[in-house]
């Protein structure tokens, strides 16, 4: 066991210019759109974790309306079975498809000292020579629960918002309260790294009382992009699934109270869907070829 500074390091893998994916619960954190992609990733890459940042120093459990930072226990028969401390835990995988490995950090947004818990984080960047830092999150949106999610992006530099662009990911207008991840990000511009902020919109109808603690649908959007931004290859199919339970049940309820099936139909008619399609991973010249062969065949037809 090594501790460096606020990070407990427990191994010391051996990685390749690893990327590093981050999903902090708390604000931002809308249909656990960033903690659950980052556990679906550990769950699925059977990932390892490896360090870990105490929770001592930087969160507070009683901060009025925040149930979620409070320890999660379980109790059984009036025994207690389980107890659970937030954790910020950092796990790794090695890439067999890519000449990138993986860090994924499984967090809790600080209450205190949010330079600190940056600089902790970018400790373990420059121990394992990250290359790039992905920040998940989602806000919660009045948008149609039919219809895929919009995913925006926030950027270190013009060159990387130019490649995040190409992933089907709007650019963020906001003005206004920033939260831990911009901090994060004005540090790492400060400092030279390379990092992006990935939000989608997360559907939410408190009209009717409608809150999706777990949303599916926005976990995909965000597994989809990073799947290919990552060279991961998985399968999320399981996801699939899970977004179609979650629309049957909706569109359940929507059959069954027609001032919430109205309230739906008049926003699909606003929205306006942006569906994910993977990029071309070709060049600009292999593009215009492409571009060329197939005006040249509907000429002929």
């Amino acid at each position: 066991m090594d501790k460096q500074g606020n990070v407990i390091i427990t191994e010391k893998p051996t990685l390749r210019h690893p990327y590093m994916v981050c999903g902090i619960s708390g604000w931002v954190d809308g249909g656990e759109s960033a903690t659950g992609s980052v556990r679906y990733l550990v769950s699925k890459l059977e990932a390892k974790r490896f360090a870990e940042i105490p929770i001592d120093k930087f969160h507070i459990f009683q901060v009025p309306g925040q149930l979620s930072l409070r320890p999660q226990i379980k109790i059984e028969d009036g025994v207690l079975k389980e107890h659970h401390f937030p954790q910020n835990q950092f796990f790794y995988w090695v890439n067999p498809n890519a000449d990138n490995d993986l860090i994924l950090f499984l967090g809790t947004e600080p209450n205190l000292n949010w330079e600190e818990y940056s600089d902790a984080i970018l400790g373990v960047v420059e121990e394992f020579a990250v290359s790039r830092i992905y920040l998940l999150g989602g806000v919660l949106d009045k948008i149609p629960y039919t219809k895929e999610p919009r995913v925006s992006c926030l950027c270190s530099s013009d060159q990387l918002k130019e490649e995040m662009q190409k992933y089907s990911m709007q650019l963020l207008n906001y003005e206004g309260p920033g939260r831990w991840g911009t901090a994060l990000l004005y540090t790492c511009q400060k400092k030279g790294f390379q990092m992006a902020c990935v939000t989608v919109a997360v559907s939410y109808y408190p009209e009717f009382n409608v809150i999706i603690s777990r949303n599916p649908k926005a976990i995909r959007a965000v597994v989809r992009r990073l799947n290919d931004l990552l060279h991961l290859n998985l399968d999320v199919s399981d996801l699939d699934r899970e977004a179609e339970e979650l629309e049957t049940k909706l569109g359940f309820m929507a059959s069954h109270n027609p001032e919430f099936r109205a309230y739906i139909e008049q926003m699909e008619k606003d929205f306006i869907e942006i569906k994910y399609e993977k990029p071309l991973d070709i060049s600009a010249n292999e593009a215009v070829h492409i571009a060329e062969e197939f005006l040249r065949e509907n000429k002929q037809n």
